[in-house]
């Protein structure tokens, strides 16, 4: 089973990048289930499944975080050969822990402030992300940065899909 993770703070990217990924390589982004209410343009089985409550044993979960006072987890049966999830530190921490048996291929996407306060993220959430645990760009075996315009983050995550084995 090969998993490619990704995390990085709001706006960066990671969904982009995903489906980016996706395309090119043909692997499947897992959509995880949350307790927060859905935000204007996204829809549900997309971006999320987005339900009321969590009801899910933690025996049967492949990550569990809480965030911004809401739940996040994926399912161990969502992950099948290979796929692409977008995940934050914690729950990627615990990944790595609880999984030693899943390859897993770690990209951080990265975005300064400016970047992505112009793609609409709100001071409010860019303050809570500064409260996310911090891992060294170390820990990655990717690190990209979307900072500039479409077409150089595609030649950028182009890069890291050759890297990806």
């Amino acid at each position: 089973m090969k998993l490619i993770t990704i995390t990085g703070p709001s706006g960066a990217g990671k969904d982009t990048v995903a489906r980016m990924l996706s395309d090119l390589g043909g692997y499947k982004v897992i959509c995880s289930y949350t307790t927060r209410p859905k935000r204007e343009g996204e829809i549900d089985g997309v971006e999320h499944h987005f339900v009321e409550k969590c009801d899910v044993p933690h025996d049967n979960m492949l990550a569990y975080t809480q965030y911004g006072g809401y739940e996040y987890w994926t399912t161990i049966d969502q992950v099948t050969d290979k796929a692409i999830y977008v995940i934050d530190e914690d729950g990627l921490i615990t990944l790595c822990e609880k999984f030693s048996n899943i390859k897993l291929f770690k990209i951080c996407v990265s975005a300064e402030e400016d970047s992505r306060l112009r793609r609409g993220v709100s001071q409010e959430r860019m303050d809570r992300d500064k409260k996310r645990k911090c891992l060294p760009l170390s820990f990655f075996n990717a690190v990209i940065f979307n900072n500039d315009s479409l077409s150089d983050l595609y030649d950028e995550v182009l890069q890291v899909r050759y890297m990806i084995v």
